[in-house]
């Protein structure tokens, strides 16, 4: 958490000589791409996990029904980790994710907010494959603080962006995954991004 403080605090004074406002124009489609990272671990009814890192690209299709009010759906795809503590190994994932968001702009700032459908490409632990462990489909919710750090002349504007994935539903088929977690009950997402974006109109 204190690694994600301090890239924001770097990334804001870096970005902190630009003029920065965001140009929202009523009844146009625009797209945005984002790279970055963070920090991935499961929530829920787990124990003898640890936090480890995530790295994610996000690219998205939307449409300003307003000024300040916009949906739109994308896709994310985050690679991330889990540690097990006892065996002091990490359990690697690869995930697809579908995020549908409601887009809220204010001057530079955007919040955003929404639900998407997960989908598990892999989770491997070294050698041993335990997809078959974790369900392939789950939903987490996209909460997400956008500022957009600098616009250009054409009104395209580059932004960063600080989202967490809220897992909803269980990921784990059963209450134990093989010579890993134990859980009494759900193992849900949970990851923490920082990503550096671009944003255009089409």
């Amino acid at each position: 958490m204190k690694t994600v403080r301090f890239l924001l605090l770097a990334a804001v004074l870096l970005c902190g000589n630009f003029a920065a406002q965001a140009q929202i124009r009523q009844g146009e489609w625009y797209s945005s791409y984002a790279l970055g990272g963070g920090m991935s671990t499961f929530a829920g009814d787990v124990k003898d996990v640890k936090t480890r890192w995530a790295l994610a690209f996000n690219a998205e299709v939307g449409y300003n029904l307003t000024d300040w009010f916009a949906p739109s759906a994308g896709i994310t795809n985050t690679y991330q980790s889990v540690g097990f503590l006892d065996a002091d190994k990490d359990l690697w994932l690869d995930v697809l994710s579908v995020p549908v968001l409601m887009n809220f702009s204010a001057g530079p700032f955007t919040l955003k907010a929404g639900i998407q459908p997960d989908f598990i490409l892999s989770a491997r632990m070294n050698s041993t494959n335990y997809a078959s462990d974790l369900k392939t489909f789950s939903l987490s919710a996209p909460l997400a603080l956008n500022w957009n750090c600098y616009t250009d002349d054409d009104g395209d504007l580059w932004f960063l962006e600080l989202r967490y994935h809220l897992g909803l539903t269980k990921m784990n088929k059963d209450d134990q995954i093989r010579n890993a977690w134990f859980s009494n009950g759900s193992i849900r997402n949970s990851v923490l991004l920082l990503t550096i974006g671009y944003k255009c109109d089409l």
